[in-house]
């Protein structure tokens, strides 16, 4: 693994290079935040019930407030669009001759690039909002022993979260071996992944069997299930089952992420030849 440590590092320094980027994007998270506060202001205000879906007010506000962190320091990872690049330019070439998985350097990339956004910006604002939230008694810590296994279990569950984001990132990226819409392709994974995994609307809210099937779908690991486990909205037991099938859904993605490869990589075309 020694030889992949170079692009963790590479994908850290690309954050670097890029801090306003940073900036830009936390402000834009705040001002989200902004709207759904004001938005859910409004619907409870309006319901004739303080619980709706399982979710009291103060209850959605956590959640709200941390899915959309968690989804800036997760779910923005660069494959699709590096892949697509490489294709365009021709570099692409040279890439599949490296003496390297071409999946896991980028896997190793989107780690660094989530690494140094986590570092930057994700821990001091869960922090933060954390101890706001305890403070306001919006979060209820029962006891500390089991708010640090939930804190140790979230992470294992934000790791695969970004693993898996990236999986299905790479999974687009080799559709451009394809076609070279990397934009439609981007804007349609962005769509069905903020629907599924809860950044939108928590699960629970999905009529019927709907939510039944989201709630099984890879989705759910990259924003709701990591998210339940921070504010313990679920037990230590629930909460391994949930990384248990993130890291089936893992095996899963990247055993049919190769499949794909293999079949895509015997018809490349770069523009120009």
């Amino acid at each position: 693994m020694k030889k992949y440590i170079p692009f963790f590092k590479a994908g850290m320094m690309e954050e670097l290079a890029y801090r306003a980027g940073l900036f830009a994007w936390m402000l834009i998270t705040v001002l989200q935040l902004l709207c759904v506060a004001f938005l859910w202001t409004a619907v409870y205000n309006s319901s004739s019930s303080p619980v709706i879906n399982g979710f009291t007010f103060n209850e959605m506000i956590v959640y709200f407030v941390f899915t959309n962190i968690f989804a800036f320091m997760c779910l923005g990872t660069e494959t699709l669009h590096d892949i697509n690049s490489e294709i365009k330019d021709g570099t692409i070439a040279i890439s599949l001759i490296k003496p390297i998985s071409y999946r896991i350097r980028f896997l190793f990339r989107a780690l660094g690039n989530s690494a140094m956004r986590i570092i930057i910006m994700g821990i001091p604002t869960i922090v933060i909002s954390m101890i706001v939230f305890i403070k306001m008694k919006f979060l209820i810590i029962s006891s500390y022993p089991v708010f640090i296994l939930h804190i140790a279990l979230f992470i294992i569950s934000m790791i695969l979260a970004i693993a898996i984001y990236d999986t299905i990132d790479y999974i687009c990226g080799i559709c451009c071996f394809y076609t070279t819409a990397a934009w439609g392709l981007n804007f349609s994974k962005n769509v069905l992944v903020n629907f599924f995994s809860g950044v939108l609307l928590p699960l629970s809210f999905f009529p019927g069997n709907l939510g039944k099937v989201a709630e099984m779908l890879p989705f759910a690991g990259l924003s709701q299930n990591p998210i339940y486990i921070l504010v313990m909205r679920v037990d230590a037991e629930a909460a391994a089952f949930i990384i248990l099938k993130g890291v089936i859904w893992f095996i899963i993605l990247n055993l049919a992420a190769k499949l794909l490869f293999i079949k895509a990589s015997k018809k490349i075309t770069v523009q120009g030849g």
